[in-house]
């Protein structure tokens, strides 16, 4: 049903129209696919009603629960929605949630709506280092946008996840966030290897992560995924924070190493120069600190998990790509990726 979009514009106005009679008829229109994000389906569109005669127009996104291997073993979007919706009203914008269905008749999945938030996102394909409206600001409207992005992951660092209900996330008794998720990512390259190949450079570097963690770890939220793409952008600010499958609770210097690792397997992961004008790592760890109130102490630790989890992630992307004939196989994109360059580079330099 996904591919037919009438079709689904169709089912998704019956769907809501029981959600909210008094609105009926809802219209749905111009929906189309999202190429942004793997894990997901996304279909962006449009929805309007009449109220007291003037006609009422929303912009919105569609995230669909994927029935196919994808990039993780498991996708879970009331775990999603739940994040969301505890982080509405908090100091780190989200976007307005419209509704979840856990029953797979409506659509023939599991989804939820929400409002689309109006801004720009940096652009990743291609490359923000090289081209696109990102590349294009002036060297003091990069700073802005980039410490602003910044202060949002402190921002998340600081919110009392306790106190938004978020208890949901925390691992099995008896086990860390960290251990916890070094074991979900194990079980994950598992998973992945039986659907394509074996990944020794995973098993390498999960020994390593395995036997140095760190301890006594503050825990906080963690966004998991922080980067510049999933930042949207109104007048140089954040205006809202996306793609919250993967959050869980860390040690709060993860998003951290997240951030400065996507951006960096982006430039020196794929041998391109980094955009100049950007700010350095010692400016951006510097600014985090201030922004969070934590330390980045073990930050070292965090910048080699991150490009372990960066290498899977792109294996199973690359797997799907050249399965799908969008890559030449030649291409061997599960191997050769951003991530995988970065975790070859930290194997080197600490002899995993």
């Amino acid at each position: 049903m996904i591919d037919d979009l009438e079709q689904l514009a169709r089912r998704l106005e019956g769907w809501l129209s029981a959600q909210h009679p008094e609105r009926a008829p809802l219209v749905v229109s111009q929906l189309k696919r999202s190429d942004a994000g793997y894990s997901n389906i996304t279909v962006l569109g449009e929805l309007s009603w009449t109220l007291d005669g003037a006609t009422q127009q929303l912009p919105i996104v569609l995230r669909v629960q994927p029935q196919t291997s994808s990039v993780y073993p498991d996708c879970d979007i009331v775990r999603q929605y739940r994040v969301m919706q505890a982080l509405a009203g908090s100091t780190v914008p989200v976007p307005r949630l419209l509704g979840l269905e856990t029953d797979s008749a409506p659509l023939g999945a599991p989804f939820f709506l929400m409002q689309r938030i109006e801004g720009r996102v940096p652009n990743e394909n291609p490359l923000y280092h090289l081209e696109g409206w990102f590349h294009d600001l002036d060297a003091g409207a990069l700073r802005q946008h980039w410490f602003s992005g910044i202060d949002t992951v402190a921002a998340i660092a600081r919110l009392d996840w306790r106190a938004l209900g978020l208890d949901f996330l925390q691992p099995p008794p008896g086990r860390t966030p960290l251990a916890h998720q070094l074991a979900y990512y194990r079980d994950a390259v598992a998973w992945a290897e039986r659907l394509g190949r074996p990944y020794p450079h995973l098993h390498a570097a999960f020994d390593w992560l395995h036997a140095h963690q760190p301890a006594d770890e503050p825990v906080a939220l963690s966004w998991a995924d922080a980067k510049l793409g999933n930042c949207v952008y109104r007048d140089g600010r954040v205006a809202g924070a996306l793609d919250w499958e993967q959050a869980c609770l860390a040690n709060p210097v993860d998003d951290l190493a997240w951030w400065l690792m996507l951006d960096e397997s982006m430039s020196t992961g794929y041998g391109v120069p980094r955009l100049a004008g950007l700010p350095t790592r010692e400016e951006t760890v510097a600014h985090w600190q201030r922004a969070s109130g934590f330390s980045a102490r073990d930050l070292a630790y965090y910048d080699v998990f991150a490009a372990w989890r960066m290498a899977y992630v792109m294996a199973r992307i690359g797997t799907v790509f050249m399965q799908r004939g969008l890559v030449p196989r030649e291409s061997q994109m599960d191997l050769q990726n951003g991530g995988s360059t970065l975790l070859a580079r930290h194997a080197a330099r600490l002899g995993f």
